[in-house]
C-alpha cells in the first residue's frame, strides 16, 4: 500500500519546508546586522537550499543516491521551469545582473562536468565541488563589500531598523535556530522513508523519481520565493535567490553529498539530466544579461519543464540505479 510512504514523504517535505523558512528567517536576524545587499543576502540565505541539502544527505544515509542527485537536479530545473515562468507570466519584470555574475552562473554546470563522467562521485570529487561553491560565494561577498551592492535598495535599512526595534535578545533567536534545525533533520527522515516506500511499492527509478516528484515538491516553496518579492517590488531578493540557487544546486549540494556518501550515477544523468540543468541554466543567464523576464520568457521555460517531465516518464529506462 503506497498511500502510507506517500503521506510520510509528504509530510516530511513540509516540516522540511517550515523548519528550514523559520530557520534562514531567524539566521538572517542576525547576518542583516553585517550591512550587506539583499542580492547576496538572497544568494546566502535562499539560494543554498538547505532543506535540499538536508534531504539529499539523509537520502545518501539511506541509500538511496538517484533520489538524492535527482532532488538537486530537479529542484534546479523545477525553479526556471516552474518558478521564473510563473513569475515571467504573471509578474514581468527586468532584473540586470553584472556580466561576472551571469558567467559564473553559466559555467557553474560546466565546472561539475568533470567529477560526473567517470560515473561516479567519490569523496575526494565532493571536497573539490564544495570548494568551487565556497569560492564562488567568495568572490560574490567580496564583490558587494567592496562597494558594487547588486539591486542596493531599502530593505537591508528597513530589516535593520525592525531588528533594532526588536525586544528579543540573541539567545532568544538562537533557540529558534536549534529547534528548527532538528524539525529540518527529522522533516528529511520522514521524506526519505516515505520516498523508499514509494519506490518499494511502485517499481520507479531512483533518479527519475528525484529529478521529477522530489525535485518539484521540494521546491514549492520556490515559487513564494522568487514570485512574491517581485510582487513587492524586491527583485533583488528573487534573483539572489534565482543565481544562488542554480550554482548552489550543481556544485555545493553534490558536493557535500559525495563527501558524505561516494555513489555512482544512473547513465540517464550524463545523457539527459545534466544536459538539461546546463541548457536551463544558460537560456537563465542569456534571459539576465538581456534584462527582461516576461510571458514569453516564462512561457518558454515552461514548455521546457514541460518536455522535460515527458521525456523523464516516456523514454528514459526504469532500471535500477546502481548503488
Amino acid at each position: 500500500m503506497a498511500v502510507l510512504p506517500a503521506v510520510l514523504f509528504l509530510g516530511g517535505v513540509a516540516l522540511l519546508i517550515y523548519s528550514v523558512e523559520e530557520l534562514i528567517k531567524n539566521i538572517t536576524k542576525t547576518a542583516i546586522l553585517s550591512g550587506v545587499s539583499a542580492f547576496l543576502l538572497a544568494v546566502f540565505f535562499t539560494g543554498m537550499d538547505f532543506e535540499n541539502w538536508a534531504f539529499g544527505v539523509a537520502a545518501i544515509v539511506g541509500d538511496l543516491p538517484g533520489v538524492a542527485i535527482g532532488s538537486a537536479f530537479g529542484s534546479a530545473l523545477f525553479l526556471v521551469g516552474i518558478s521564473v515562468a510563473l513569475a515571467g507570466v504573471l509578474v514581468p519584470f527586468e532584473p540586470h545582473l553584472p556580466t561576472d555574475y551571469l558567467l559564473l552562473l553559466t559555467v557553474s554546470p560546466l565546472l561539475a562536468l568533470p567529477f560526473l563522467l567517470d560515473g561516479r562521485l567519490s569523496r575526494v570529487d565532493g571536497v573539490f565541488l564544495l570548494a568551487i561553491f565556497v569560492a564562488i560565494l567568495a568572490y560574490l561577498y567580496w564583490q558587494e563589500r567592496r562597494g558594487r551592492e547588486t539591486f542596493r535598495d531599502e530593505e537591508t535599512q528597513e530589516a535593520r531598523a525592525a531588528l533594532e526595534a526588536d525586544e528579543h535578545g540573541s539567545w532568544y533567536y538562537l533557540g529558534f535556530v536549534i529547534l528548527f534545525t532538528f524539525g529540518m533533520v527529522i522533516g528529511s527522515e520522514l521524506a526519505v522513508y516515505g520516498a523508499r516506500g514509494i519506490l518499494a511499492n511502485v517499481g520507479l527509478n531512483g533518479t527519475i523519481f528525484g529529478m521529477t516528484v522530489a525535485g518539484l515538491v521540494m521546491s514549492l516553496e520556490e515559487i513564494l520565493l522568487v514570485v512574491e518579492p517581485i510582487r513587492s517590488g524586491r527583485s533583488s531578493i528573487a534573483v539572489g535567490n534565482i543565481v544562488g540557487s542554480l550554482i548552489f544546486f550543481t556544485t555545493g549540494n553534490i558536493g557535500l553529498l559525495a563527501v558524505v556518501r561516494p555513489f555512482s550515477l544512473a547513465q540517464s544523468v550524463l545523457v539527459f539530466y545534466w544536459p538539461a540543468v546546463f541548457v536551463i541554466t544558460l537560456l537563465m543567464a542569456v534571459v539576465l544579461y538581456r534584462g527582461r523576464i516576461k510571458r514569453i520568457e516564462g512561457v518558454l521555460f515552461g514548455v521546457l519543464y514541460i518536455a522535460y517531465w515527458v521525456i523523464s516518464y516516456a523514454y528514459l529506462p526504469s532500471s535500477p540505479l546502481p548503488q
